[in-house]
């Protein structure tokens, strides 16, 4: 598979500005200030959605990710970073959830909405947490939204409007050994775990063999 030479030669440079920055928060800010170039680069996103209409190989719309509107890019060899991008159809939005690492987000096409949840419990009981809606925001084409881990930064994101939605997205290295991400039922509390399809029918076999045994 062949990545676009303009998409390795921008990761490059992201990786060796990352590389620099001690703390999290230095890491946001550098991605704020550099995922609008990408974004802003009709020709590019032009031909990325031509190769995906086309059945090209890059980028691989058939590797498996979590999210159905999910599509990875660029992935550090060293898991430092990973660029991907979110298509988005109208009126859709992914479940409550939350990450295993900081990130920057933002749409090159169509407004995407943003929907912040808090956590009002102990966290003491197992798959339960009780969150509440604490903010919502609209962010507009070229503008960026930071993401931040774990409790910290559950949310939901979706698309409002009539028309389909180009997100592009840069997420940092892991902050957990967790190959999955949480889901959270607003209403019932339930917590649940969110794996990409291969891991997910890793983790059932794991489950049925112990069942066998």
């Amino acid at each position: 598979m062949r990545i676009s030479e303009e998409i390795v030669s921008l990761c490059s440079r992201w990786k060796k500005g990352l590389e620099g920055l001690s703390d999290n928060a230095s890491r946001i800010s550098y991605m704020k200030q550099e995922l609008p170039d990408i974004m802003a680069d009709r020709t590019l996103i032009r031909g990325i959605l031509s190769n995906i209409v086309a059945g090209k190989d890059y980028p691989d719309i058939f590797y498996a990710t979590m999210f159905d509107s999910e599509i990875i890019l660029y992935r550090d060899p060293e898991r430092l970073f990973s660029l991907r991008i979110y298509l988005w159809d109208a009126h859709e939005y992914d479940p409550i959830h939350d990450h295993n690492s900081w990130g920057v987000i933002g749409p090159a096409l169509g407004d995407l909405e943003v929907i912040n949840y808090k956590r009002e419990d102990s966290g003491s009981r197992k798959d339960y947490a009780r969150i509440v809606e604490c903010e919502r925001n609209l962010i507009q084409p070229g503008d960026t939204y930071s993401v931040l881990p774990l409790n910290a930064g559950i949310h939901r994101t979706g698309n409002p409007n009539d028309q389909p939605i180009v997100q592009f997205s840069v997420y940092g290295q892991k902050l957990t050994d967790r190959n999955y991400v949480n889901t959270y039922d607003l209403l019932s509390g339930r917590v649940s775990r969110l794996y990409a399809p291969p891991v997910k029918k890793s983790v059932i076999a794991h489950k049925a063999l112990l069942y066998l045994e």
